[in-house]
């Protein structure tokens, strides 16, 4: 059996690849991981809860990458200001 070293520069790195996802709504986040683990649900009904999860953390965060930070808010301020009318 092998043993991997894990360097702390390596672990520095991995926490680099987490995306801001501060500025979407809770509620927009609660759907969309709802909306992706139906998804994995359906094409993966034999998988634990730890693939599971990964596999969710990931689309997610791709998901949320791939967002124009800028449009986001502007729709959600828009959509504020016709609620209120």
């Amino acid at each position: 059996m092998e043993i991997i070293n894990v360097k702390e520069d390596d672990l520095e790195e991995e926490k680099l690849k987490y995306i801001d996802d501060t500025f979407i709504l809770k509620e927009h986040k609660k759907e969309l991981i709802n909306n992706i683990k139906k998804i994995y649900n359906n094409m993966y009904p034999w998988a634990d809860d730890i693939l599971m999860k990964c596999l969710v953390l990931h689309h997610y965060q791709e998901t949320i990458s791939k967002i124009d930070k800028e449009a986001y808010l502007s729709e959600i301020k828009d959509e504020n200001v016709e609620d209120m009318i």
